[in-house]
């Protein structure tokens, strides 16, 4: 008779290794779990479907995993794996020849490269300063508008006008005989008023008396007094009209356009 040792070298491995897992109580699920190995693979390795399986650097890897989770010497079954298949039965690659392990060249790309990732973030910093810069600038720039050493100006009165009659509200009509009244018959004056119809800058210098400068929103009116000229300056010359002594004068010129007159 054969024996015991005669019936394991005439059966195949496949059933070597189910053998192997029934004796210690294991389904082919648990392994699948713990080994991380494809249920599917571990099926066609106890079947000996070696030609649905991959190449033979793998399938050894796959029954180091399976034995050392039953307990067992991986490299005496790997002996019998070897004694058990014929060299053509299965691909075989050594580890640095399969696609696999193959280290692919490194690209000389340089979006790939390093430095691209360093200067991409130095692209970030530099556009997150410049946008902390341009709040910046656009909170302080109302406050340098009005920070020069000429005294600033809220509104312009001239002597013996009260402030309803000084500032005129933009929707309504500018009375003649009112401002002929109020104007002209005080010592001879010369009156200059000034209405924004869009944000502006001005700079009213009068003959006699400080310089005065401020800025205007749409529908502001303010007016000056001279005895007998003035110089104005405005940043813009068409965002503002202006009545000399009761007469109105025609626009000075383009919005936005930096011009400088004297009247009369």
């Amino acid at each position: 008779m054969c024996g015991k040792e005669c019936v394991v070298r005439m059966e195949s491995f496949g059933t070597y290794l189910r053998h192997l897992r029934e004796e210690r109580g294991k389904t082919l699920e648990d392994i699948a779990a713990s080994t991380k190995i494809a249920l599917a693979n571990l099926d066609f390795l106890e079947k000996d479907r070696f030609d649905l399986l991959p190449p033979r650097v793998f399938v050894k890897g796959f029954i180091r995993s399976y034995v050392q989770e039953l307990g067992m010497d991986s490299d005496e079954t790997i002996r019998r794996f070897d004694e058990f298949t014929s060299e053509g039965e299965l691909p075989d690659y050594a580890e640095g020849d399969h696609p696999v392990f193959h280290h692919q060249p490194q690209t000389s790309s340089f979006i790939s490269s390093r430095w691209f990732t360093v200067v991409l973030t130095a692209a970030g910093l530099v556009s997150l300063c410049i946008l902390v810069l341009t709040g910046v600038t656009r909170l302080i720039a109302p406050y340098r508008a009005n920070s020069n050493s000429e005294p600033r100006v809220i509104a312009a009165q001239p002597a013996g006008l009260s402030s309803s009659q000084a500032t005129i509200a933009a929707d309504e009509p500018l009375d003649e005989a009112v401002l002929a009244d109020s104007t002209r018959g005080k010592d001879g004056k010369r009156i200059l008023e000034i209405k924004a119809v869009a944000n502006t800058w001005i700079r009213v210098e009068p003959d006699v008396g400080p310089a005065e400068e401020l800025t205007m929103a749409p529908g502001d009116v303010q007016i000056f007094t001279a005895r007998k000229n003035f110089t104005l300056q405005t940043a813009n010359a068409g965002g503002i009209r202006l009545r000399f002594d009761g007469k109105e004068l025609p626009p000075l010129g383009k919005l936005n356009q930096a011009l400088s007159l004297s009247l009369p």
